[in-house]
């Protein structure tokens, strides 16, 4: 029990890191598991599709019933813990889960034990285990936070040396008097090849499933706290100074869908403008990241996986400029013309289309084709698929340090946002354009291999002085946005909304075609910018 006196135990397996160590994840008991989720009653279908055909036969059924113990506050939650005692009959297996900045993408550590009661019993973990538990719990009461209540199908699936189990379940999730449905199919790797285990889940989102990027856990502590998901913005992937090519590639792909994942919930839950806003910015990012990749290495198969992500992020551009289009007229003309009641009609009807392309951006959320995408793209980073097309001077290129690589690409895309801007106060809007997503490119390249430098100030410097020009550009663009948007809405909105449409288009049409002089200072700023990777 918590607080007890910590024991040995001989039946425990490693300690799990802590997120200031840096082993690696594969030194600790580890999990890859791939989530998907769909619409109740499909899953008793699901042995009927494909390969998992194989394994109906041989599936049992289970009730299991998971009890979620944390501190009244969530402390282990917050260190990317969770403690579960699972029952199964008379049997109870305590399970200790922990995730870390930087994990590879759908794994998660992992540690269990039996114990005889329905209550955590730290003493049956390894001792350095239970005493991290009671640390990042301040030795706080562990409490019941929440619990799940499943009914389980459960097989295991052999694909040449590659071991799947596959588990269909269906049940709820239960805190207090609320709770929520599961309907989930879960793929986890036990032995092999873990591109399979992708390709496999790939296969079986083919009928009619989608990715569930949020685990149980964090969505029963959602639930417990009466709480929506948020959206997650992107963070920058650490790299040690000699980090190979090749690991850089891998890590800078997984770190754009986790951040693209990270967001589904969000959407699907609620019309945060922030999670649209954020799926966009990680199918740019990882678009960006792609374009480097192939361009430093032709035909390895990176442009494919550009033009799906470039597909999706198109459909959820609608939503978007509805957002930015809104925000845009509250916070500029209608300050103004707060009185002006035809500002009500065509802000109704922009909401009106707001809520039409949110609903467009869940469909394809939780489109087969766009969890096909995630998952082939993560069975191409874990197979390492460029590797196919490529000859031995890339090889060899691949597995040397990647610092170089690094440089050469900040270096082009430099040289390319300078010959861009030349003239930037008259090149015209398509040139100002192509500017502004050379820049995004070169500040998302910024990002992506900054800690490969030694100078973390001056790649921070950098990078506020380039985020200071894509402002100035921004606010333009943002004008565009509003002039094209505004003519789509009137029509809609009709004559009610006619005055506040002019309106609108001579407030932006005045801002798009005389850009603020601050442009002129930032471009200078720019140029003057101390290059980290020089």
């Amino acid at each position: 029990m918590a607080g007890a006196p910590v024991k040995t135990s001989d039946s425990t397996r490693a300690l799990p890191p802590c997120p200031e160590e840096t082993r690696t994840p594969e030194i600790a008991p580890h999990e890859l598991e791939v989530k998907l989720e769909c619409e109740p009653g499909k899953l008793r279908k699901l042995f009927d599709v494909g390969p998992l055909s194989a394994a109906k036969l041989h599936a049992r059924s289970q009730r299991l019933v998971g009890a979620y113990f944390d501190t009244q506050d969530d402390k282990l939650d917050g260190a990317g813990m969770t403690l579960r005692v699972r029952k199964s009959g008379t049997r109870r297996i305590m399970t200790l889960k922990w995730t870390r900045p930087q994990e590879r993408l759908f794994f998660r550590g992992e540690v269990e034990v039996s114990v005889n009661g329905d209550a955590p019993d730290l003493e049956r973990f390894d001792p350095e285990i239970a005493t991290k538990v009671l640390e990042t719990s301040d030795n706080k009461p562990l409490v019941c936070r929440f619990e799940t209540i499943v009914r389980r199908r459960v097989a295991d699936l052999s694909l040449g040396d590659t071991r799947v189990e596959i588990a269909f379940d269906e049940g709820e999730i239960v805190s207090a008097d609320r709770s929520i449905k599961i309907s989930e199919c879960e793929l986890e790797l036990k032995e092999g090849d873990p591109a399979a285990l992708f390709t496999l889940a790939a296969q079986v989102a083919s009928a009619g499933l989608w990715l569930a990027p949020a685990p149980k856990a964090q969505r029963g502590y959602l639930l417990a706290r009466g709480e929506k998901p948020t959206e997650v913005r992107a963070t920058e992937p650490q790299f040690d100074p000699g980090t190979l090519v090749e690991e850089v590639i891998g890590v800078i792909i997984e770190n754009n869908i986790r951040q693209f994942l990270g967001n589904w919930p969000a959407l699907l839950e609620s019309d945060l403008p922030e999670s649209i806003h954020q799926m966009r910015v990680a199918l740019r990012r990882l678009r960006a990241a792609l374009r480097l990749f192939e361009k430093a290495f032709p035909g390895a198969g990176f442009e494919a996986f550009r033009a799906e992500a470039k597909r999706i992020a198109d459909v959820l551009g609608g939503a978007r400029d509805h957002d930015v289009f809104i925000a845009l007229v509250t916070d500029g003309p209608l300050m103004a013309f707060a009185s002006d009641e035809s500002f009500e009609a065509l802000l109704s009807a922009s909401e009106a289309r707001r809520l039409h392309a949110y609903e467009i951006a869940r469909q394809v959320v939780r489109a087969p084709e766009t969890s096909r995408f995630v998952l082939e793209l993560q069975a191409f980073v874990a197979s390492r698929g460029w590797r196919n097309k490529l000859g031995t001077e890339d090889l060899t290129r691949l597995g040397k340090p990647a610092h170089g690589f690094a440089a050469d690409a900040l270096q082009g895309l430099y040289r390319r946002a300078r010959r861009l801007g030349k003239d930037i106060m008259g090149i015209d809007p398509e040139e100002r354009h192509r500017l502004r997503i050379c820049l995004k490119n070169l500040r998302y390249a910024a990002d992506f291999f900054g800690s490969l430098f030694e100078e973390p100030r001056d790649v921070k410097k950098f990078t506020k002085t380039l985020s200071a020009l894509q402002d100035s550009l921004g606010a333009h663009n943002d004008a565009v946005v509003a002039l094209k948007t505004v003519r789509d809405v009137e029509q809609e909105a009709g004559g009610a909304a006619h005055r506040a449409a002019g309106i609108v288009l001579g407030w932006y049409g005045r801002e798009s075609s005389n850009p603020e002089m601050l442009l002129k200072d930032d471009w200078r700023a720019f140029k003057n910018a101390l290059c980290f990777w020089r």
